[in-house]
């Protein structure tokens, strides 16, 4: 009873560690405890010679299943991240009986490592694209309100053009009666007495017309300046407005990119869960 190939893992045993530069722990079992153990920069008070394995880890779960069995250990119980990677090993005379293991303990405090960051970028990711997202559908609505903006405005710019012309009118019709008024005094002063009633209407129609003159030159003066004001909150409503089409197409760039790193993460953390 026994296993020719123990015998020859204490020959073989310092050169193979040799191999893993990161670090490795090269062990042998007997169904109890350990027989052999080999390290190469990197140690580990699981694997001790004479002392007993742990009836819960990956040892264990070898002979009783008399297969390849793998397990990673959280630092919290030995300081430092572990993957036990143990194979059964048969008797010579009796294949199906299990006599021992052979396995590694692979220091994983790196691939661990990898494994937070990636899940971490891939979580900031997602939270950032979230809040991007929120920020488009914002600019998105900024975006309408400046369009709608700049449409009320221009409506009052062409109201405002609308009232001018309509003072242009009353002015021309102010002018009119001015002079019929004038004409009216004219007749009326030559009937004579006859004519002097005619005459002071004529006198107020004139008045009228004066009066009505300028208001009508204040009104444009009131217009000039809505106009003017009109004209600067335009100027002020296309920029705003074109800013908002530029950070609108910038936010959709920027969601465009952080879903292509989201995708990118997600490979990552992927990878970093095999590794």
């Amino acid at each position: 009873m026994g296993s020719r190939f123990l015998e020859s893992l204490r020959e073989v045993a310092p050169m193979l560690v040799q191999l893993f530069e990161d670090g490795v722990v090269l062990y042998a079992t007997d169904t109890q405890k350990f027989i052999l153990k080999e390290k190469h920069n990197f140690d580990t008070p699981l694997a001790e010679v004479g002392k007993e394995f742990s009836k819960e880890g990956a040892i264990a779960k070898a002979i009783a299943t008399k297969q390849q069995a793998i397990m990673e250990l959280d630092k919290s119980l030995y300081g430092v991240y572990l993957k036990s990677i143990c194979f059964p090993v048969f008797d010579d005379d009796n294949p199906g009986r299990v006599i021992g293991t052979c396995g590694i303990f692979l220091p994983r405090d790196t691939a661990f490592a990898l494994r937070k960051m990636a899940d971490n970028f891939e979580r900031g990711l997602t939270e950032t694209s979230a809040a991007i997202q929120e920020t488009a559908a914002a600019a998105g609505e900024i975006n309408l309100s400046a369009k709608k903006l700049n449409q009320e405005i221009m409506e009052i710019h062409r109201v405002s053009s609308e009232i001018a012309k309509v003072l242009d009118f009353i002015k021309s019709v102010a002018d009119e009666t001015k002079m019929l008024g004038l004409n009216a005094a004219i007749e009326a002063a030559r009937a004579g007495d006859a004519g002097r009633g005619f005459g002071v209407v004529a006198e107020e129609i004139r008045k009228l017309s004066e009066v009505s003159k300028k208001n009508t030159e204040q009104i444009r003066d009131l217009i000039r300046s809505i106009e003017q004001q009109v004209e600067s909150a335009i100027k002020a409503s296309e920029i705003a407005l074109k800013a908002c089409e530029e950070q609108a197409a910038a936010t959709e760039e920027i969601t465009v990119k952080v879903e292509e790193m989201t995708g990118v993460a997600e490979q990552l953390n992927t990878l970093a869960q095999k590794i």
